[in-house]
C-alpha cells in the first residue's frame, strides 16, 4: 500500500514538472516604448492643391496590449512651396491608438486612428481672419522596417480631417484635409526593440 502511494506521489510529481510553460507570443511586450522623428511633405488642401510644404515631425508609442499601443505625435507645414504656401503654416498634435502588425521580415505595416488639435495660418479667405484653430481627426498607415539594432526607419501617409473652415469659392464652412508622407527613424527601447 505504502508503495502504490510512493508511486503515485513520484508521478504526479514527474507529472507536474513536465507541465509546459508557454506564454503568448507577442510582437510587443506591454509597456515597451519608442519615440521617433522625421520630416513630413504634406499637401494642404488650399484653393487648387497647390500647397505642398514641408515640416519637421516627432511621435513616441507605449504598447500597452499586445500590438496595441497609445501614440503622440506633432506635424507641421513650415518650409518650402510656391509663392502661395508662404502665408499657409499648419501645426497639429495629435493622440491616439495605432496597430502594428506582426513581421514580414524586416517590416511591420501600422494603422492609426488619433484625435487632436490644430493650427492653421493661411492666405485670406474673405471670413476676416488670417487664422484658426480647430479639433482635428487624423487617420493614417505605413510600415516600419528594421533597419539596425534599436533603429527602425518609419515611413507613413496621414489624413486630416480641418472641420468648419470657411470656403470663398462656396461661402459654407467645410472640412479641409491636409495629407501627405512622414518619414524618419524610431528607436524602440527593451530588448524586444532589436528583435524582427
Amino acid at each position: 500500500m505504502v508503495a502504490k502511494l510512493l508511486v503515485g506521489i513520484s508521478l504526479s510529481l514527474f507529472a507536474v514538472s513536465c507541465t509546459a510553460q508557454v506564454a503568448p507570443a507577442t510582437s510587443h511586450p506591454p509597456l515597451s516604448t519608442s519615440l521617433g522623428g522625421g520630416m513630413n511633405f504634406f499637401s494642404g488642401d488650399w484653393g487648387n492643391g497647390d500647397i505642398n510644404r514641408w515640416g519637421p515631425s516627432a511621435w513616441g508609442t507605449v504598447t500597452v496590449w499586445h500590438d496595441l499601443s497609445v501614440i503622440g505625435e506633432g506635424h507641421s507645414m513650415i518650409i518650402g512651396g510656391n509663392s502661395q504656401a508662404s502665408g499657409y503654416k499648419y501645426f497639429s498634435g495629435s493622440g491616439g491608438l495605432v496597430y502594428t502588425s506582426d513581421y514580414w521580415g524586416r517590416f511591420q505595416p501600422l494603422f492609426k486612428g488619433e484625435a487632436g488639435y490644430a493650427s492653421l495660418t493661411h492666405p485670406p479667405n474673405g471670413s476676416g481672419y488670417l487664422h484658426q484653430g480647430n479639433n482635428i481627426w487624423k487617420v493614417g498607415g505605413g510600415v516600419e522596417y528594421h533597419t539596425w539594432g534599436q533603429w527602425w526607419t518609419h515611413v507613413e501617409y496621414d489624413y486630416d480631417f480641418f472641420p468648419n473652415f470657411h470656403s470663398t469659392i462656396t461661402n459654407e464652412n467645410h472640412s479641409l484635409n491636409p495629407r501627405g508622407f512622414i518619414f524618419g527613424e524610431s528607436y524602440r527601447f527593451g530588448p524586444s526593440g532589436s528583435r524582427f
